[in-house]
């Protein structure tokens, strides 16, 4: 796979995949957050997508946009599941 397609695989992947909502109550703020970010990530991949094959600069532009904007919408809108420690078992 070329470096620059891996890239934006990899923030697209930055994107999507973030924590879990801790409660009922944090699942609004994880949604709007998340519909956001994936928004982000079509977007840049509908540009990427838009470009010659043959064009490494046009999706690494669209990679650092992506990662910019991802930037500016940190999960941290909500408080985030964490999994028991301590080999607790249910």
């Amino acid at each position: 796979m070329n470096p620059e397609v891996r890239a934006l695989l990899e923030a697209v992947l930055e994107a999507i995949d973030i924590p879990s909502p801790a409660t009922v109550g944090d699942g609004p703020a994880f949604s709007r957050l998340l519909e956001d970010r994936v928004l982000d990530a079509v977007l840049a991949l509908r540009a990427a997508l838009a470009e010659p094959i043959s064009d490494a600069i046009g999706v690494a532009w669209n990679t650092a946009y992506l990662r910019k904007q991802l930037a500016s919408k940190p999960p941290t809108t909500y408080t985030h599941y964490q999994a028991p420690t301590g080999g607790e078992r249910r």
